[in-house]
């Protein structure tokens, strides 16, 4: 099988059976967890795994913690200047340089220029890049691995039931960069199928992501399994949205000092700095944060989904943000409050808020409204509510009373908006409260049945 490196790595952390040589994972979707798996080795990959060792013994674990220093992970050449020269002239580079980052760069030029089977010194363009695959695995250079494995167009066995594993929890998976166009998968896939999307969602945009989308669909697939409740408030499981909720929680721990490169992680780093993003936010972080890791892991609150069809109720032309329009008609009538395809309906009309922190904004408003409609039942919104104008409008009022209080000038710019508590006499919630009260009050007010100062 096309098996690549990165797999005995995840033998460390979860090993996996095997037959012919190949590593198979046994999942029922009927138990809450993934069943026991034996310790398997492979004789050509013994540098990667690490020692299973007995509870009593007194010898420390050996881990896949990365031996090489960031500088070995790192190229020594431009991509931009070397893109400029002969496929001669990066030859030459590629027997001279010692750098395996270096070297895989190289490489990744003369693929895209030559294509594979361009014959070099000892081969073709892909029998170098495995050599340099292995030997950056031989010296723990995670960077280097991620690359060239992608590079090889490299796919892990396991992909398609981990995937299962999670629709099996009612979640749907998405495949594609932060930012850039995603793939949603619905059903169970096959792996060729699962490698096209990865591969064509990813790779334009950083060859390294194709490679770590595998490696978080496997350590999603066995936590889900174990510890559901950490992916609560997730209908979808972005992958490419996990991958910038894991960089901001790198950028978080570094403070002021330069932010550890997640692609030079070791596997079970990865897997570790996954678990701590997905644990629900400690004390003591900024609200700021929050919203930016709670935004990138697109977690909505409990009963979310149904507070937003009952806004939809009370609102006729439905509602509106980013663009994206949902209407109250048909919706009402072809579906039901508590069905997954409306919840979808809801994802799909947040899909194109672009910032995590913005879109946890979005969820905060819609909560907000839901609230001031419960209480204020002869209320109702006349025309479409657009959540990005109500959105506006808090932040506008907000900024006034910053300007006053700190005696600073108005800025466009809503760091100070987002990085301010929901609660309290100034928290967003507030000004969310009020900028959907005046757009509610511009409005007719519909008589209420119960309202003692109607008379009949």
């Amino acid at each position: 099988g096309n098996l690549f490196l990165l797999i005995p790595l995840f033998n460390l952390i979860y090993p996996f059976p095997q037959i012919n040589g190949k590593p198979i994972i046994q999942i029922s979707p009927f138990n809450d967890s993934l069943s026991r798996f034996s310790i398997c080795r492979i004789p050509e990959f013994k540098s990667f795994e690490e020692l299973e060792l007995p509870k009593h013994s007194k010898v420390k674990r050996q881990s896949s913690t990365p031996n090489a220093s960031d500088l070995e992970q790192q190229p020594e050449i431009s991509i931009d200047d070397w893109n400029q020269k002969s496929s001669y002239e990066i030859l030459q580079k590629m027997n001279d340089c010692n750098c395996l980052a270096s070297q895989a760069l190289l490489a990744s030029i003369l693929l895209k220029r030559e294509g594979p089977d361009f014959y070099m010194k000892d081969g073709t363009l892909m029998d170098e890049l495995e050599r340099i695959y292995r030997r950056a695995g031989s010296r723990k250079l995670w960077s280097v691995v991620r690359l060239a494995a992608s590079l090889l167009g490299k796919l892990v066995d396991s992909l398609a039931p981990s995937i299962t594993n999670v629709l099996v929890q009612g979640k749907q998976v998405t495949l594609g960069t932060f930012g850039h166009d995603e793939e949603v998968i619905s059903n169970p896939l096959s792996p060729g199928v699962i490698k096209g999307i990865i591969y064509s969602k990813c790779s334009p945009h950083g060859e390294r992501d194709a490679v770590l989308q595998q490696e978080l669909v496997i350590h999603i697939g066995w936590i889900i399994s174990n510890s559901p409740e950490l992916f609560s408030g997730m209908l979808k499981i972005r992958i490419g949205w996990i991958i910038h909720a894991m960089k901001h929680e790198l950028k978080i721990r570094a403070g002021d000092m330069s932010a550890q490169d997640l692609y030079q992680l070791s596997p079970s780093e990865v897997k570790q700095l996954l678990l701590d993003v997905l644990q629900p936010q400690q004390q003591g972080r900024s609200w700021l944060n929050r919203r930016q890791i709670d935004g990138s892991l697109n977690r909505t609150p409990l009963g979310f989904y149904d507070r937003v069809w009952q806004i939809l109720e009370r609102t006729p032309n439905g509602i509106m943000v980013a663009g994206t329009h949902l209407p109250q008609q048909p919706t009402l009538s072809d579906m039901t409050m508590y069905e997954m395809n409306f919840s979808l309906l809801v994802e799909d009309m947040l899909k194109n808020i672009v910032q995590p922190e913005y879109r946890q904004i979005i969820v905060e408003l819609l909560m907000v409204l839901s609230i001031v409609l419960e209480r204020n039942p002869e209320l109702e919104f006349q025309d479409k509510v657009d959540l990005d104008k109500l959105v506006k409008e808090a932040f506008n009022d907000f900024q006034k009373d910053w300007s006053k209080l700190e005696g600073m000038e108005k800025q466009d710019e809503m760091t100070s908006f987002y990085n301010t508590p929901p609660l309290g006499k100034r928290g967003t919630s507030s000004y969310l409260t009020k900028a959907v009260m005046i757009s509610l009050l511009e409005g007719d007010v519909k008589p209420s049945n119960d309202d003692p100062c109607s008379v009949s």
